[in-house]
């Protein structure tokens, strides 16, 4: 179900981010289901930044492939690992991210995370510019399926017309 995080945004009616910045606390910001499993805070929204980055606080689940090796064509993607191990595959090259790594994926370059794990991973997905908060949102509301290729034809065509309006191409 989509929703708050303990019933709260994390926002004042009045945000005011340029004067006197943003606090949002550890319960705060809008919950989704992670579309791969687990669960997703937005913490920081395009509203909240003028466009230019968002902030999502992610949980991948144990044992996780993740979502199909996909690529962003507007925005790039940072992990900032919190708890956990990530793997990523980034373009060919595979990267082991232990707690405090950073993994930037550049605009337009194949990328796959995921979480072969016993134990769920924590990061701090970060967008440039903002905007792919919308894409999870609408992908938890709609059931867009972003682990597996769908094999209904119809369900297919939806979901790569969705991931085109957001600059999302699958790569597989």
């Amino acid at each position: 179900m989509v929703g708050e995080a303990n019933g709260n945004t994390g926002r004042s009616g009045e945000v005011k981010v340029e004067s006197e910045g943003l606090f949002v606390g550890p319960d705060q910001g809008k919950a989704l289901p992670n579309p791969i499993g687990g669960r997703m805070v937005v913490k920081v929204r395009d509203g909240d930044t003028d466009g230019s980055f968002s902030v999502h606080d992610n949980v991948i689940p144990a044992g996780s492939p993740g979502p199909l090796p996909h690529l962003h064509r507007n925005h790039e993607e940072t992990f900032y690992v919190l708890e956990g191990e990530l793997r990523v595959r980034v373009g060919e090259r595979r990267i082991t991210a232990p707690v405090g790594s950073f993994v930037v994926i550049p605009r337009g370059v194949v990328h796959q995370p995921s979480n072969p794990g016993t134990g769920p991973t924590r990061v701090l997905l970060i967008f440039s510019p903002s905007g792919m908060e919308h894409f999870f949102e609408e992908a938890a509301e709609g059931c867009i399926p972003l682990q597996a290729v769908p094999e209904d034809p119809d369900v297919l065509a939806r979901r790569d017309a969705f991931a085109a309006k957001y600059g999302y191409e699958f790569a597989v």
